[in-house]
């Protein structure tokens, strides 16, 4: 029987998490913080307020702007994780890569999406291109490159990173124009929920029956690996080598079969590391992992 996701976030790593929360996220904060080159425009709704489904805790973004004004900056899309039943944007952990990542010269964008009680992953990745579409329509003004938008995630976020990329409807339906740059994925969880709903860990799948229902046509739907086709994203995928199994596994079978399509496809583990303390590498503006993913992209 596979592990439980809940159970692993609960026990493993939730016990590392306490311990160091403090001690990081002050480090992280120094670090980021110290040069102090970016500044945040909080709180700008990506959906009309009079849209039917409007939300307006959940329909937000906060752009985090390099002061060291670059010419049509590339742009990072962060959209956080939390199986796919909590999170949000002012976490101090998603706070952190906002500066992280701005404090590499990018214009970064973390957005919050629709997580309550009955909400469907198709919802939450709608959700995720409507902010993406915002990003490209209004970006320019914030000095970021419509051309040049990389959309990442972490766990949970990872998966609705890589729907959205893979599955291209959901762009489509939101007015999206371009084709997006990149897919950074950070220990996603998820991107093959047709195979773990079917034989998963029961207590996991019985949670996430209220996210994915109990159609095994719609776990397909929902499972980015069963999307990929021939398109121009660069992927990049990273997991710890201490993670979840069926993250170790579905992060190596979305790189290969992107790489069968003939897809731009790189992927590694980040040793030791188990599924939560990987999206410290995210805060941390001078973390080697955080500038080879800088190089991948491009960003000097």
């Amino acid at each position: 029987m596979q592990s439980s996701y809940i159970g692993f976030l609960m026990k493993k790593d939730m016990k590392y998490w306490k311990i160091v929360t403090i001690i990081l996220f002050f480090w992280c904060d120094i670090l980021s913080v110290s040069a102090k080159s970016y500044r945040i425009v909080k709180n700008v709704h990506y959906v009309d307020s009079s849209a039917s489904d409007f939300n307006k805790n959940a329909h937000v973004l906060d752009i985090y702007i390099p002061k060291n004004k670059i010419k049509e900056a590339k742009v990072f899309v962060f959209i956080h994780g939390g199986a796919w039943q909590k999170g949000t944007k002012d976490s101090p952990r998603h706070i952190a890569v906002g500066k992280a990542f701005s404090n590499n010269g990018m214009v970064v964008v973390v957005i919050n999406y629709r997580i309550q009680i009955g909400t469907k992953y198709f919802d939450m990745a709608s959700d995720c291109a409507r902010a993406i579409t915002w990003v490209e329509k209004n970006i320019a003004k914030y000095g970021g490159n419509k051309n040049e938008i990389y959309v990442s995630g972490h766990s949970s976020g990872g998966h609705l990173a890589a729907l959205v990329s893979t599955d291209p409807t959901y762009l489509m339906n939101a007015g999206f124009k371009n084709s997006i740059k990149g897919c950074i994925l950070n220990d996603p969880y998820g991107l093959n929920m047709l195979d773990y709903m079917g034989h998963g860990n029961f207590v996991d799948v019985s949670i996430f029956e209220s996210v994915f229902t109990i159609l095994p046509s719609e776990w397909k739907n929902g499972s980015p690996y069963y999307h990929i086709h021939k398109d121009d994203i660069k992927y990049y995928t990273i997991h710890g080598g201490k993670t979840m199994d069926e993250v170790k596994k579905c992060a190596v079978q979305f790189h290969e079969r992107n790489r069968y399509v003939g897809n731009l496809s790189h992927f590694h583990v980040v040793k030791w590391r188990t599924h939560i303390p990987m999206l410290n590498l995210f805060c941390n503006k001078r973390n080697k992992e955080l500038k080879k993913i800088l190089v991948y992209i491009g960003v000097k």
